[in-house]
């Protein structure tokens, strides 16, 4: 019996799986003597992160030449020789268990030859993202009959009602991640460094999104908080930022900033590496998604002092700011969301106090000490299950298994 695990994620893109399953292998990294190998469906910004743990590698090409030849059409031929080499790469290799990443990330279990290893399937989806990314994710998943790791109790209730999983297959762990590096900048020094980028006043107050620009990260609905604000406020300069989102998404937005709301104050910034710093400089964090697992970003904006306000579609971020680290307000209630931006931008003391509480939180729940280790007994178990080894039997060499 092998100890190897082969991860599977659908993307390597700065975004909430792919940076929670970087994680996950940090921290395994550090605390076990596991090895593991990382297969993404595309190359992206996380790849060279992945490859510092362990050998990674990608379904589809990610040189130059493949690049172009994809916008002519002409890629087939490089990709399935791409893809046969990998096949047979792979096939070398012996592993106690797949580490599916997503439900997207299903499709994967098709295209690799893995046998008859044991599965996990890390869900951060909810119904809407899961039907968007095709049930037939789904469907490559359960020939299989996983066990599932869900990253909030509405992700399992989801899978139990929506998708008729039985709930024994299903374990909620809420994500982590990393605390601060003690090098990090502080929250002034991120301030004054963002003034100079946007180059606006150092004492504007700012308000932060953070995702995809797409209809279910709401972000239409951050800027109808933004110029409601805008309209709300007098004597005070208020910016709201959105970090993330393609280029040619970015540039849409520019473009219907201008037509639809040219008195809100809006910066789409696009994709950044640094996106700790825009925390930092924040003084509200908002989460405007129509639906969300959870929310990485809320424990990004929680792990500097940033109360979050979002709405209570969704559910676990409702729960984590709810009574004493933000606001949660009803379903897409932008009126009622932009009064609570209104409220946390006039009382920097009622800010102050919800941001020290949310970072307890964070500090309590969501570290690495946390999460870490259930994520690692979860594999351990998957393992033992498939090697018909003793309870209690440890196979993937825990070196440390203390809190962080």
């Amino acid at each position: 019996m092998t100890n190897k695990v082969l991860f599977l994620s659908h993307e390597a893109s700065r975004t909430g799986a792919p940076i929670m399953l970087l994680n996950i292998q940090r921290w395994l990294r550090r605390h076990d003597s596991i090895s593991f190998r990382t297969v993404t469906a595309s190359p992206g910004d996380l790849s060279r992160e992945f490859a510092t743990l362990g050998k990674v590698d990608s379904v589809e090409p990610g040189d130059l030449l493949y690049r172009a030849m994809r916008r002519f059409d002409m890629h087939h031929f490089a990709q399935s020789n791409h893809l046969a080499r990998l096949q047979k790469d792979l096939s070398k290799d012996r592993f106690g268990l797949v580490y599916v990443n997503s439900i997207a990330s299903g499709r994967l279990l098709e295209r690799l030859p893995i046998g008859d290893c044991e599965v996990l399937c890390h869900v951060h989806e909810l119904a809407g993202a899961i039907r968007s990314v095709g049930l037939t994710n789904l469907a490559a998943l359960e020939r299989r009959r996983p066990r599932y790791i869900a990253v909030s109790d509405a992700v399992r209730d989801c899978l139990i009602e929506d998708f008729d999983i039985a709930p024994h297959r299903i374990e909620v762990v809420e994500p982590f991640i990393p605390e601060l590096e003690e090098d990090s900048p502080n929250a002034e020094e991120a301030r004054l460094g963002l003034a100079h980028e946007l180059d606006i006043p150092p004492d504007v107050s700012i308000v932060c999104g953070c995702g995809s620009i797409e209809t279910r990260k709401g972000t239409d609905l951050f800027i109808e908080v933004a110029r409601q604000v805008a309209g709300g406020v007098s004597g005070r300069n208020v910016q709201f930022v959105w970090v993330g989102g393609a280029p040619d998404k970015v540039k849409t937005m520019q473009r219907r900033l201008k037509s639809e709301a040219p008195a809100a104050q809006v910066r789409f910034v696009g994709r950044k590496a640094d996106v700790d710093r825009y925390f930092a400089a924040s003084d509200v964090f908002l989460l405007t998604s129509r639906e969300e697992a959870f929310g990485l970003v809320v424990l990004e904006a929680a792990r500097r002092n940033t109360p979050t306000i979002c709405f209570d579609a969704s559910d676990a971020a409702r729960r984590f700011v709810e009574p004493d680290a933000g606001f949660s307000v009803a379903k897409f209630d932008v009126a009622e969301m932009s009064r609570k931006v209104i409220e946390f931008l006039s009382s920097p003391s009622l800010r102050e106090q919800m941001g020290r509480a949310a970072k307890r939180k964070f500090e309590t729940h969501h570290t690495p000490g946390q999460g870490g280790r259930a994520i690692a007994s979860l594999i351990q178990d998957a393992m033992r299950r498939k090697s018909g080894a003793a309870p209690g039997e440890n196979l993937i060499g825990f070196r440390e298994m203390r809190t962080e």
